[in-house]
């Protein structure tokens, strides 16, 4: 495999644990001193969108079937596929369990020393107050969402730079035979 391919993997997969990490740190009680999410989540597309693109470009003008990527990954060393299959299950769950224990509230914000949120059940929708400790909760939900789904992409993209760089390595097409030449029984 190639050195960029190598170097692009270990940036993304690095961005991804950050992420991911990050995502799982707001599990924790109390307030965590990490940078805000705008600053983390615009790093986090800094390093998507280019590479998820140029993966993606990769992948069409190499010309290689869709069928060739799971032996591709499979090629791999184990510790490797262990690794990214991990960082992709961890980014994965950490999302859903957001998604999925997510309360019909949003934090809204602070206005004259009270706590706001808005309201998405459909009987109640509206801006409705809150305490601290509420408030709180729901700007970690918040943040645990904003971190772990980048970090999920991160992950699958990953995995895909990997793949592609395995298959660049070894040639997938074989060489036409000569003409006239005989194949052996």
């Amino acid at each position: 495999m190639r050195t960029r391919f190598k170097v692009l993997a270990a940036l993304a997969g690095g961005m991804s644990a950050l992420m991911v990490l990050a995502a799982l740190l707001t599990l924790l009680p109390g307030r965590l001193p990490l940078p805000s999410d705008e600053v983390l989540m615009g790093v986090a597309f800094a390093v998507l969108f280019p590479l998820g693109a140029w993966t993606v470009a990769e992948g069409f003008l190499s010309g290689d079937e869709r069928s060739m990527q799971w032996p591709a990954f499979r090629c791999l060393p184990g510790r490797v596929q262990w690794a990214v299959g991990a960082l992709v299950v961890v980014a994965a769950v950490t999302a859903f369990a957001d998604v999925a224990t997510d309360s019909s509230r949003q934090s809204s914000g602070v206005r004259e020393g009270r706590y706001y949120a808005f309201e998405t059940s459909r009987g109640n929708r509206g801006t409705v107050e809150i305490g601290r400790q509420e408030y709180e909760e729901l700007e970690e939900s918040s943040r645990r969402g904003s971190l772990a789904v980048p970090g999920a992409m991160l992950a699958v993209l990953t995995a895909l730079i990997l793949v592609n760089g395995e298959l660049r390595r070894v040639p997938v097409r074989a060489a036409p035979a000569a003409p006239g030449a005989v194949g052996r029984p």
